[in-house]
């Protein structure tokens, strides 16, 4: 959150504290592999199967709703958590479960996919629709209501290796990005999921010539840009309008961010000003942390420096 005490030209930023796993009762020494939230939830997964619930929608007053386990299963990594209105948490786990969870009864649904599941993404045009892709090369659309998985399902082929990153245009249902350790970024029109739109390998606008696997890709908030991570000291973006035009084009628009660590998360967030907020999550020892690079809104007038 901004830093009231701090001035606007610093745009300095403060962190608080909303969990303190030493106060948790069941998970004081869990360790977090995924974590995700909304403007009321936060939930938080553990390596173990176990998941905590908390309802920040008081951001000042955050509180633990419950610790909850989903499986006992040692291969029960939780690998991805997906927030669907406020209503519902889906938990994809590295056991192959998809566990569907309504936090208004605390009831509890469970599918099984053929293999696991390393990310999901919502269409925001039919909460019913979810995008997942993991340890296969073909990613899938799937509705969530149906109890089988295959016979639902819409594949989308083309990669040469499994998913990681997957992601919806917030402003186009049909447009959606996925991300995979062949070291290449595609986007689809799922009206034709045997082909992708336009294709490229993950390493470009770097300085770097040999490619990563990809592990993170999104679309902005507003879904005017997409950007992508690779395992390691890379992140790329670019505009969709930018990126439907020729490759000639697309590759000196793209913004290439380097640095050293292993990029553990890749989120967009609106600012106030109707800007966004391309934060970047880095695991290093001694220069790990948390970056944040701003996108100033398109409708920002010009800052102009006068002198009398």
């Amino acid at each position: 959150m901004p830093d009231n005490l701090a001035t606007a030209k610093a745009g300095a930023m403060k962190l608080d504290c909303i969990i303190d796993s030493k106060n948790l009762s069941y998970n004081s020494y869990s360790r977090i592999s995924t974590i995700t939230c909304s403007n009321k939830y936060l939930v938080c997964g553990t390596f173990e199967g176990n998941y905590i619930l908390s309802d920040i929608s008081v951001h000042r007053e955050p509180r633990v709703l419950g610790e909850y386990s989903l499986t006992k299963s040692s291969n029960g990594i939780i690998n991805n958590i997906l927030i669907s209105d406020d209503q519902q948490v889906e938990f994809a786990l590295n056991d192959s479960s998809l566990i569907f969870v309504d936090v208004t009864t605390n009831s509890t649904r469970k599918t099984t996919s053929p293999f696991p599941i390393n990310c999901m993404a919502e269409n925001p045009s039919n909460r019913n629709e979810i995008l997942v892709t993991g340890d296969c090369v073909d990613s899938f659309i799937i509705d969530k209501r149906a109890s089988g998985f295959q016979s639902n399902s819409v594949a989308l082929k083309g990669h040469q290796d499994f998913g990681f990153g997957c992601d919806w245009s917030p402003r186009d249902e049909n447009m959606i990005i996925t991300g995979n350790q062949d070291c290449c970024v595609k986007v689809w029109d799922r009206r034709n999921p045997h082909q992708s739109l336009c294709t490229w390998e993950s390493a470009l606008g770097s300085m770097s010539s040999h490619s990563g696997p990809v592990r993170n890709v999104k679309f902005s908030h507003g879904g005017e840009y997409i950007s992508w991570a690779e395992s390691l000291d890379h992140v790329g973006m670019v505009s969709v309008t930018d990126l439907m035009d020729s490759p000639e084009r697309m590759q000196p628009r793209v913004q290439s961010i380097d640095f050293i660590g292993k990029c553990t998360g890749l989120a967009f967030a609106p600012s106030d000003d109707d800007g966004e907020y391309l934060n970047i999550g880095v695991s290093d020892c001694p220069l790990g942390g948390i970056m944040s690079y701003k996108l100033e809104s398109k409708t920002k007038s010009l800052d102009f420096d006068f002198s009398f």
